[in-house]
Parts: structure tokens; C-alpha cells; sequence
């Protein structure tokens, strides 16, 4: 919080010439908070009263009892209501030489919090391009990008004209060809001088794999095809070495189906191959937490008409990601909305 001095009290004509009190404003808080004046009786106190008028036509009455000489005491100051304000108003004691009163002017900020709003549809990773919201107008922001080694790969800086706090905003970035972004971390400075941190990991790694082929409306890996899933085991192994000293990660595996057959039968029948193949690596030893979904016939690889049995379409993919946050999947997926079942 920050203190502001931009409270003035001027002494009303006909009141007692010694001021029986000395004061502060804590005028700068978070949402959730009221402002406050912080003040100390230079005297003996039989009573103090705070009236004000905010410059929204809004009026507020604080009250209190006896205070002795050299007690401190906090009267809140407002509703608490977010953004900038100022007041005019009074502060009146009644001591043993008689009342009191001195005229008060100042300023008020209630901040609500600084949100940034981030999606991987907004980040274009071969142009170097991200983009993001914030929740209040913003001034500046500064991106550092770190590779998957550990190292700055480089950074970018952009500067903004009080934008609406609805606006994507952009920041674009330099980095060396053939380098792979793991992590993100951007400042952004509204146009207020409050400051944000926010990392962002946008790092994934879609594992090359054969595809299973499973028996129609079967579920169960055939002993014939585990060797291609054995053969993603040290491919996995190696990511997760590779990104062990900078986070933590997941597995996720996505079942998807042809066209062939009823909607809610694929489906269903997606997600239990995604978890029969989820179950195989886990008992494979991959350590690292996995998630699987089904997604049926509503993310086809080849787009066919209904009723078409295409290979290609009947498959599962294998991504790791950030265990953190979202899934690292976009497009027709977050359309698809299927629900990530973590395996046990």
C-alpha cells in the first residue's frame, strides 16, 4: 500500500486555533480494502467525526468515541469501490477547550486486480507473435523468451496507448531459427504504474509414433502392436529429461475415432483406447502424470463424409505438455470440449 500526502486540512474559521490531532492518509490500497485516515490525538478527545462527499455525489459519516492523547485510530474512508476517487469533506473533535473542525481534500485509488488473459490461439510461435489482454488499460511490456535448454533465446518490448482493457494486445519477439520456446515471461505496466509478472509455457511436444491398430469396436491392444507403443518409451524418456530441471510435465493421450458408426458409441469407444494405451505406458514405467481423453469422430485428421472408414482418422495422439494448466491442444479440439480423465 502506499501512503499519499495529498490530504489537505485547512482550519475552519471560529474553531479552537490549536489542532488537537495529526494525520495520515492511506489512500492507495488493493480491492477488497478502503482507504484509510490514520490519525493520532495530540490532545484529550471526546469525540470525532468524518463526514465526506466523494465526487460521485456519494456521502459518508464515520463516528468515533473518546480517544486519548497520543492514541492512534483508523477511520475508513469510502465503500471500497474500485478505481479512482476524491473527496472533500470534515473532520470535527470536540476537546476541553471547545470543537474542533478542519476542511479535508484528497485523492483516493481502490485497485482491482491486474489480470492477464492468455490462450495458445493468440500465439504464433513461428511468426513471434503473442498476444494477450490485460485487465486494465495498459502502458508497456517487456517478453523474455527462454529456450529448452535453459537459456534467454531472446525478447521483445512494446509500448501502448491506454488501450481498452478488451483489446488484444501484441508484443513480438527476435530469436534464432530452429530454436524451440519453452518459457515465456512477460511484464506488462498498465497505465497506472502498477506492474504485472506472468510466465507462460507454450512448450509442447507431440511424440512420432506408429498407430495401433485395434480389432473393430475393440479397446484391447493386441500383443502384435505393443512394440510400437514400446518403441515411444525412450522418445518419452528423453523429453522428460530434457524438461525435468525446468518444470514439471504431463502426458496427455487423445483417442479419436472415424465416421463409422454412432456418435456417443465412438466416442466412448475413443476414450477407452486413449486409456487402455495410457494404462500400457504407465505400466511400461513412464512416471510422469498422464491425462487421456476421447474425442471420437469430432477431430478428424482426414475430413470425410459420415459413414467413411478411414484409417487415418482412427487414431491416438501423444503430446506432453506443462503439467500446469491447460491441455496443449487448440482448434477443433477446444470445440470438441471432452473431458481429460487423469490415470491413476
Amino acid at each position: 500500500m502506499r501512503w499519499i500526502v495529498a490530504l489537505v486540512i485547512t482550519l475552519v474559521a471560529g474553531t479552537a486555533a490549536a489542532q488537537p490531532v495529526s494525520y495520515k492518509l492511506k489512500g492507495d490500497v488493493p480491492i477488497g480494502k478502503k482507504p484509510e485516515i490514520v490519525i493520532t490525538a495530540t490532545q484529550q478527545l471526546t469525540g470525532l467525526t468524518l463526514e465526506l462527499a466523494r465526487d460521485d455525489g456519494k456521502q459518508f459519516t464515520v463516528k468515533h468515541p473518546a480517544l486519548a492523547k497520543g492514541k492512534t485510530i483508523s477511520l475508513a474512508v469510502g465503500d471500497g469501490a474500485a478505481g479512482k476517487a476524491s473527496y472533500q469533506g470534515k473532520l470535527s473533535a470536540v476537546t476541553a477547550q471547545g470543537p474542533w473542525s478542519g476542511e479535508l481534500t484528497f485523492e483516493t485509488t481502490v485497485r482491482a486486480p491486474m489480470k492477464v488473459t492468455y490462450d495458445l490461439e493468440h500465439l504464433d510461435l513461428d511468426k513471434r507473435i503473442l498476444e494477450f489482454k490485460l485487465s486494465r488499460p495498459a502502458a508497456s511490456a517487456e517478453l523474455t523468451v527462454i529456450g529448452e535448454d535453459g537459456k534467454e533465446l531472446g525478447t521483445g518490448q512494446m509500448q501502448y496507448r491506454s488501450p481498452s482493457p478488451d483489446d488484444w494486445l501484441s508484443i513480438t519477439w527476435t530469436q534464432s531459427r530452429g530454436t524451440r520456446v519453452m518459457i515465456m515471461k512477460l511484464r506488462v505496466v498498465a497505465a497506472d504504474g502498477v506492474a504485472t509478472n506472468v510466465e507462460l509455457v507454450p512448450w509442447s511436444i507431440e511424440i512420432e509414433h506408429d498407430d495401433v491398430k485395434f480389432a473393430t469396436d475393440s479397446a484391447v491392444i493386441e500383443p502384435g502392436e505393443r512394440t510400437k507403443l514400446d518403441a515411444t518409451l525412450p522418445k518419452i524418456a528423453d523429453i522428460m529429461k530434457r524438461a525435468g530441471p525446468f518444470m514439471k510435465v504431463k502426458l496427455f493421450v487423445a483417442g479419436h475415432t472415424d465416421t463409422v458408426g454412432a456418435t456417443d458409441k465412438n466416442r466412448k469407444l475413443s476414450l477407452d483406447r486413449a486409456r487402455a494405451i495410457a494404462a500400457y505406458l504407465r505400466k511400461q514405467g513412464v512416471k510422469i502424470a498422464i491425462a487421456y481423453a476421447g474425442f471420437g469422430e469430432d477431430v478428424l485428421k482426414v475430413k470425410t463424409a459420415d459413414a467413411t472408414d478411414e484409417r487415418a482418422n482412427r487414431r491416438v495422439d501423444y503430446v506432453i505438455g506443462p503439467a500446469a494448466g491447460a491441455p496443449p491442444f487448440k482448434g477443433p479440439y477446444l470445440a470438441a470440449r471432452a473431458t481429460w480423465m487423469e490415470l491413476k
